[in-house]
């Protein structure tokens, strides 16, 4: 017993009891089943490779009749991915409890593997000539962000859907961690002072559900996407490459001047998608079951749309910009969606800040698209409203809510942390940008707009997100911004912890292993 006791308290016991492989028996056999690793980041790489192999896939086989040699190197590539994960399903199963360290260390590592992949292919198949040109096109595809180096004119059909379907798995995945896996697996610590409450149970009562009906919800809005753009005269390929940068608020348009080409029509389409992907699953969700109450209520919606009104209005003040133009790029901006249909870089500074503003704020909560999100944006204008109050009545007594729900000020101490978080991100951002070569507009335009995942931005990047006129270090320079802001603020701070820890390890170790082989030293020649 004592010695149980010894066991029990240094943890051992405790060890052992969670086992990383489990080796179930099988029913009315001695046999056992194949050794399945517990593990969440396996678990997610295997879910991500699945879609994205089946994606791939279904681009190379629409390619077909275009440019066969993509067509069948996008198909054997889809194909082999696709049957890979769905064996390794069966090895691999995510704990029912990770930790959050874990967690957060594995979404950044599943993003890695994502874009890492996508460059692969890319220079596999020669879409894309430069290796380190292949992954910025990979980045910008999985982290939604409308910077491309393709042309449509040059590129074959199988190489531009697949560059639509990163940006729509890259959205899936995004909502699906934002909605299903953080609230339900980390019961909402990591969203940083946000909690989706009770319409968060509503649409995910458990993970597997949440699972399935946001997989059910955002394919079916990216369907009624494609149609709605089929029925405006669009050809099917630009349909769906349309179609899936709207819905996942990815932008991409294959076409040099993004929407600037279509007609009013399709910009229409593409004004009213951005806008319910931009507002996020929670309103696909209350719009598929008809209930209007919830939408009235929802103060987060309410800021929204009067961010979006006030942006347009401010713009169109100006000379020589008409409403339509301004509200489309209102849309565009704050759903982080990254359309144009103008070059409004040529428009007056005033109504550009306007436009930096709604990309810094972004979208709602449980939208693929990027951005401080405007829950927070407004609870943190309230938190410093109540901070000044305070200043003048020291015996103040000043409540935030949210939704009728209080919040506490552990909360908004998580909120003012993201918000500082974001800051320092955007400034070292603009610092690497202005380093590699880019004009002071540029930069800080640059990485407002990466880190936000629009896109294009004042300076040398444009009004519809080409990156011909960066050299090889600003491009690269975009990669990390748009992945830091497609993995949130959490998930990024914990990946650069992990690494500060692991070198603090390291060199501790290699400073015990120097002291070691001094003092073995000292004693032989003593």
């Amino acid at each position: 017993m004592q010695r149980l006791a010894v066991l029990k308290g240094s943890g051992v016991l405790r060890r052992l009891g969670r086992p990383r492989r489990t080796r179930p028996l099988l029913a009315g056999s001695a046999s056992r089943a194949p050794v399945r690793i517990v593990s969440w980041t396996l678990a997610s790489i295997v879910e991500a490779g699945l879609t994205l192999g089946i994606a791939t896939m279904l681009c190379g086989l629409a390619g077909l009749g275009d440019d066969n040699a993509d067509a069948i190197t996008f198909t054997l590539v889809g194909a082999l991915c696709a049957a890979l994960a769905a064996a390794a399903r069966r090895r691999v199963a995510p704990p029912h409890r990770p930790t959050p360290g874990r967690v957060f260390a594995g979404i950044g590592l599943l993003w890695t593997v994502l874009v890492l992949f996508g460059a692969a292919l890319y220079a596999a198949t020669g879409a894309v000539d430069r290796l380190d040109d292949a992954l910025v096109e990979s980045a910008a595809g999985f982290t939604t962000t409308s910077l491309t180096l393709l042309d449509a004119a040059e590129a074959s059909r199988a190489v531009l859907l697949f560059r639509s379907a990163t940006s729509w798995v890259g959205g899936l995945t995004a909502i699906l961690i934002a909605v299903v896996t953080l609230p339900t697996v980390l019961r909402s610590t990591a969203l940083i002072g946000y909690s989706t409450g009770r319409r968060g149970l509503d649409l995910v009562p458990n993970a597997a559900v949440g699972t399935r009906r946001v997989l059910v919800l955002y394919s079916g809005f990216t369907a009624a996407c494609v149609a709605a753009y089929l029925l405006t005269g669009l050809g099917v390929t630009d349909a769906l490459v349309v179609g899936l940068g709207t819905a996942s608020t990815g932008g991409f348009t294959g076409r040099a001047d993004s929407l600037a080409g279509y007609g009013t029509a399709t910009q229409a389409v593409a004004a009213a998608g951005m806008l319910v992907a931009g507002a996020g699953i929670f309103v696909v969700w209350w719009l598929a079951r008809g209930r209007l109450r919830p939408l009235w209520r929802s103060q987060e919606l309410r800021a929204f749309a009067l961010l979006l009104a006030a942006a347009a209005a401010v713009m169109a003040a100006h000379r020589g910009i008409g409403w339509g133009e301004a509200g489309f790029m209102a849309v565009s901006m704050m759903s982080t969606t990254g359309f144009a249909v103008s070059d409004w870089t040529a428009w007056a500074p005033s109504a550009t800040v306007v436009m930096l503003v709604a990309a810094g704020i972004g979208t709602m909560m449980g939208s693929p698209g990027g951005g401080i999100k405007v829950m927070r944006a407004r609870l943190l204008m309230g938190a410093a409203g109540g901070e000044l109050r305070r200043q003048l009545d020291s015996y103040a007594v000043v409540l935030v809510r949210r939704d009728g729900e209080t919040l506490s000020r552990r909360t908004l101490d998580r909120l003012g942390g993201h918000q500082i978080a974001y800051v320092v991100v955007v400034g070292a951002g603009a610092l690497l940008l202005g380093v590699s070569g880019l004009s002071l507009a540029g930069s800080v335009w640059g990485s407002v707009s990466a880190v936000s995942t629009v896109g294009p931005a004042v300076g040398e990047i444009g009004a519809f997100g080409r990156l011909d006129n960066l050299d090889w270090a600003g491009r690269l320079a975009l990669v990390p911004l748009m992945m830091g802001g497609r993995m949130s603020i959490p998930p990024l701070m914990a990946g650069v912890g992990l690494v500060l820890r692991w070198y603090r390890t390291g060199l501790r170790r290699s400073r015990f292993a120097a002291r070691r082989s001094i003092l073995k030293i000292k004693e032989r020649d003593g």
